[in-house]
């Protein structure tokens, strides 16, 4: 499985728009993407660090089952959402990997 880590960064005068974000672009994605393979989106606005504020404003994951998948759909569209992005925030860290180890945790009560 591969996931993309898309991360929106609190530094260097960039800004993030949380509510276009989540009504247009998130839907875009989907649209575009899940027809390459795009099993999951999800997302994080950021809260908090361990001691300071959030290092991102919010931090988004797609997960793929390969990495064709993932390329496949990012020459195709890439473009269209890159060009959307300037609609919700400047600047933008994305790291690409593989889910090496995954845990749910169920806990008794």
């Amino acid at each position: 499985m591969v996931r993309i880590v898309v991360l929106y960064p609190q530094s260097g005068g960039n800004w993030f728009n949380a509510d276009y974000y989540r009504n247009h672009h998130i839907p875009l994605a989907i649209k575009l993407l899940e027809p390459y393979g795009l099993e999951k989106f999800e997302f994080d606005l950021g809260l908090a660090g361990a001691d300071s504020p959030s290092p991102y404003f919010a931090i988004g994951y797609l997960t793929f089952q390969n990495l064709g998948q993932f390329q496949d759909a990012f020459a195709a569209h890439g473009k269209a959402l890159s060009d959307d992005m300037h609609n919700y925030t400047r600047d933008v860290i994305i790291q690409t990997g593989v889910v090496v180890e995954s845990h749910s945790l169920q806990h008794a009560i």
